[in-house]
């Protein structure tokens, strides 16, 4: 009985969890392909999957809009500052007065008067001069903003191109498993049917259990071979989702292992932790709490104007008085220019601000060295991953190139009756579950590398180094 135990671990490794992160991230129908329609029947590489995803992903297209507002954000820390003025304009009605700086016949509030309208003009601010470290400190904190968005969207390229490789790699191990499964079904069943006749025809050299055994090992293929066909669609579900290029072909080329620039663990680990755009937005974030800091430390003192105020306003039923030193409610101008100091007098809360300010720094920190270990962790466990692939394939390979010999000797053994059914099936099992591991040990070992290459942020492989070579498409 051949035995594909193994299939249903790939389909959990390398298609289920893909499965999963399309349907979180790009919902069927949202976004159109950046070029058109691909050709109906045209295969595409892996890299051409790639970068067709990266033109339509919808989480690269909001990374995209928020550096574009990160960068409003600087412009407005770098002009709002000197901006810091307020106009006014009033319309009013009023009762009329009448005398001068001396006399006047109306009362202090005239109600009995004709009432007449009025207005006023004022504008009034300041222009910075010295704010003790509040400007640099905004201009830093929305630089680091921009710095966190672009690396928001590295960090999303990178894993977008890891879901198309896990994706495509699936459906061509998808592939190739039932083409593997299709050559030992179609062997089985025309052995079942033969053995199937010769029972019937009372041949004293067969035996039942040879039929039963036969017939058990063909249901068994039969059983992987949808499996395996479930595990295709289900690629080629994410290609599509992915890309957008409808219908999903690969070229028909076998599974083979990518060439990737070899390096050691430690230049792996040294790469991710110079690399990673997590570490990055965490430094950002450091640099904005420190420039935080800044703002709450110089909380305690004033901020520097140039303090400018300009009014005019104006009521025609209200007699004006020209003398400065009168106050005309109804009719008067004025302005004046000079320095101003000005500031909260909180510094019970301000010390309070500053304390937060300061924990929130060495939060960062740790935070910072949890990340490192972290990724330390991650590529050392993807960089043995990659070792445990390469030795199992090349086991498997050796292992895949004997037992073919004795599966093609049992068949032939099998045709003439030199060869019984446990012995052909033994062989079909030993060939089938060596080909399987074999195919599911390159599928590992290509994940591995494109793991890799999202761990540290750099590349293992030439964009087109991902293609097979020497395949005719």
């Amino acid at each position: 009985m051949v035995r594909f135990w193994a299939l249903a671990v790939i389909a959990l490794t390398t298609l289920g969890v893909a499965a999963q992160v399309i349907a979180e991230q790009a919902p069927a129908g949202e976004g159109e392909p950046a070029s058109e329609e691909p050709a109906v029947g045209r295969a595409y590489h892996v890299d051409e999957y790639t970068q067709a995803a990266i033109l339509r992903y919808p989480g690269l297209k909001a990374a995209a809009a928020d550096i574009d507002a990160a960068q409003a954000r600087l412009t407005e820390a770098k002009l709002s500052p000197f901006m810091q003025f307020q106009g006014r304009a009033a319309f009013f009605v009023a009762p009329g007065a009448r005398g001068t700086t001396t006399f006047s016949p109306d009362s202090q509030v005239p109600w009995s008067n004709r009432w007449g309208p009025g207005g006023e003009v004022s504008i009034e601010g300041g222009i910075p001069l010295y704010t003790f470290g509040k400007y640099r400190a905004g201009k830093k904190a929305a630089t680091a903003g921009i710095s966190a968005s672009e690396h928001e969207k590295d960090r999303t390229m990178a894993r977008v191109v890891f879901d198309v490789r896990r994706a495509y790699f699936g459906t061509q191990l998808s592939l190739d498993l039932q083409a593997m499964i299709s050559e030992g079904k179609d062997k089985l069943r025309n052995a079942v049917d033969k053995l199937d006749a010769r029972l019937k025809a009372d041949d004293p050299r067969v035996k039942q259990t040879d039929y039963w055994r036969l017939v058990s090992a063909l249901s068994e293929i039969e059983s992987r071979e949808s499996e395996a066909l479930r595990l295709e669609a289900s690629a080629r579900g994410a290609l599509e989702i992915l890309s957008g290029l409808k219908p999903a072909i690969v070229p028909e080329c076998p599974l083979d292992a990518v060439q990737s620039e070899i390096i050691e663990l430690g230049q792996h680990v040294a790469r991710a932790l110079s690399n990673r755009p997590e570490l990055f937005q965490l430094e950002a974030a450091r640099s904005a709490t420190d420039a935080n800091l800044t703002v709450k430390r110089a909380g305690y003192l004033p901020d520097i104007l140039l303090a400018l105020r300009a009014t005019f306003a104006r009521t025609p039923g209200i007699t004006d008085i020209q003398n400065p030193f009168v106050i005309d409610r109804g009719n008067f101008a004025g302005a004046y220019a000079g320095l101003l100091a000005q500031w909260k007098l909180d510094f019970g809360g301000t010390h309070a601000r500053v304390k937060a300010a300061k924990a929130e720094i060495q939060s960062l920190k740790a935070k910072t060295e949890e990340a490192e270990q972290g990724i330390e962790i991650e590529v050392t466990a993807l960089y043995e991953q990659l070792q445990d692939a390469k030795r199992r394939l090349a086991s498997w390979t050796r292992s895949e190139k004997e037992t073919r010999k004795w599966f093609v000797s049992a068949g032939q053994g099998y045709e003439v009756g030199t060869t019984s059914a446990m012995e052909l099936v033994d062989s079909i099992e030993a060939y089938f579950s060596a080909r399987s591991k074999r195919l599911m040990a390159t599928a590992e070992y290509n994940l591995a590398i494109a793991g890799l290459e999202k761990a540290t942020n750099m590349p293992l492989v030439a964009q087109k180094g991902w293609r097979p070579v020497d395949c005719d498409e």
